[in-house]
């Protein structure tokens, strides 16, 4: 019951129209580390600007009108946005839905191979691509340098991460 109460929560604040909460600390943000982030599932939808992190854990913190309104934190056995938690597990199938898997999230931020590699290929400029079915899901990813992009187009289910530019 607790996971559910999460999950109706994180999509309220993500998808929600009023004031970010406040957050105490200001931080000077270097925008060589800024991305433009489009999440998109059943229970989220976000775009906006966000700070990807790969060490020591996984973080990726999400802005709104230039304002935190929040961090993911991938840990060894659970995601956390701010101070809410679920098992990895949980988090992967109410996201991604029944094709997720516990290490679903951090793979595509860590660009990392998802569902084992099937489908990848490797093209000009260091672009990875895997495209693919998996359990009546038809998926492409790809990852460079530059870019993250995931989308289940059966679902609808996106998570694109690019490198801002002026």
């Amino acid at each position: 019951m607790k996971n559910l109460v999460f999950i109706i929560l994180f999509g309220i604040l993500l998808s929600s129209c009023g004031t970010p909460p406040l957050i105490e600390e200001q931080t000077k943000i270097d925008e060589k580390y800024l991305k433009l982030v489009l999440i998109k599932s059943k229970n989220i939808s976000f775009y906006d600007f966000g700070l990807l992190n790969l060490t020591p854990e996984i973080t990726l913190e999400l802005f709104k009108l230039g304002k935190s309104i929040g961090k993911f934190t991938i840990k060894e056995r659970e995601v956390c946005f701010i101070d809410d938690c679920a098992p990895k597990w949980v988090a992967s199938k109410a996201f991604f839905g029944d094709v997720g898997y516990d290490t679903l999230f951090e793979e595509i931020l860590s660009k990392k191979d998802i569902f084992d590699g099937i489908g990848k290929s490797l093209g000009a400029n260091g672009v990875v691509t895997q495209k693919f079915s998996f359990g009546g899901n038809d998926f492409i990813y790809e990852h460079s340098p530059d870019i993250i992009y995931f989308k289940n187009l059966t679902s609808g289910v996106t998570v694109i991460i690019d490198k801002f530019q002026e």
